[in-house]
């Protein structure tokens, strides 16, 4: 999470209104969801790939290869299950002894679909995780009337799982230079008095983090030194347009049968 937030404010897209970047990013997934034909999700799918590479200035970090990794592996093994199970004419049978296994043009069809929907929905959502910041997300949030109170629990709850994180790193190499991680149990044991430290650290932090709050005169609001831009309208008839394309693109498909899943 931490490494995907470092991105975000690398991105060349991080001065983007947070809220034009998410209104357009849900009209190409509901676009891409809503689709019944191969070509809208492979679109999207190609558009999302293109914003992720300039956010991350085409330099795909292993955090983000990791990421995309795991996701299409569970893509296609879902979409592998989805064929199989499917009703439909036989396309193909793949025989591994204990059993076979069945494929069906019907479920190859939505295997299709599907995987191609799922990778598109990672792509553009990617491509709003790693150019925008948390602080920048939770604005985006009381710009678009979420209650305050959330959107100021959810960044104080990241700023300081920073300081938990080095706490936990510093309990850790204590132990270890105690030798508390010698042996099976005595691991377990050592994992166990980690833990309950750490929740008296949180308590202590958050204790201490009250009384400095109130010292300050803390009125609540999330604070950052360069407020991030609004939604305009070019936002909103890029999102809007967008979305009908993609629904007339779909219509015309179905129409002459063209990439239907």
């Amino acid at each position: 999470m931490f490494e995907v937030d470092e991105l975000a404010y690398r991105s060349a897209a991080l001065r983007w209104s947070p809220a034009g970047k998410f209104l357009f990013v849900i009209s190409l997934l509901v676009a891409s969801l809503l689709a019944n034909t191969l070509l809208v999700p492979l679109l999207v799918l190609i558009i999302g790939i293109a914003l992720l590479g300039y956010s991350v200035r085409f330099r795909f970090p292993k955090v983000i290869g990791l990421l995309v990794l795991e996701g299409v592996a569970i893509i296609i093994m879902g979409g592998l299950v989805i064929a199989i199970v499917t009703p439909g004419d036989t396309v193909w049978t793949l025989d591994l002894l204990l059993f076979k296994l069945t494929f069906t043009d019907a479920g190859l069809s939505t295997a299709a679909l599907v995987t191609l929907r799922a990778l598109a929905g990672i792509s553009v959502m990617l491509f709003f995780a790693t150019s925008t910041p948390i602080p920048h997300f939770a604005d985006m949030l009381v710009r678009l009337k979420v209650p305050k109170e959330f959107a100021e629990l959810m960044v104080m709850v990241y700023r300081y799982s920073f300081m938990l994180l080095d706490e936990a790193a510093r309990m850790h190499l204590a132990a270890q230079c105690r030798l508390g991680f010698r042996g099976r149990m005595n691991t377990l044991r050592t994992y166990a008095k980690m833990m309950v430290g750490m929740f008296i650290r949180s308590m202590e932090t958050a204790e201490r983090s009250n009384v400095g709050m109130q010292c300050r005169n803390y009125q609540s609001g999330v604070a950052m030194l360069r407020q991030p831009k609004g939604i305009t309208y070019f936002w909103a008839v890029l999102s809007v347009v967008s979305f009908l394309s993609f629904y007339q693109l779909n219509q015309l498909c179905i129409s002459f049968g063209i990439l239907v899943g």
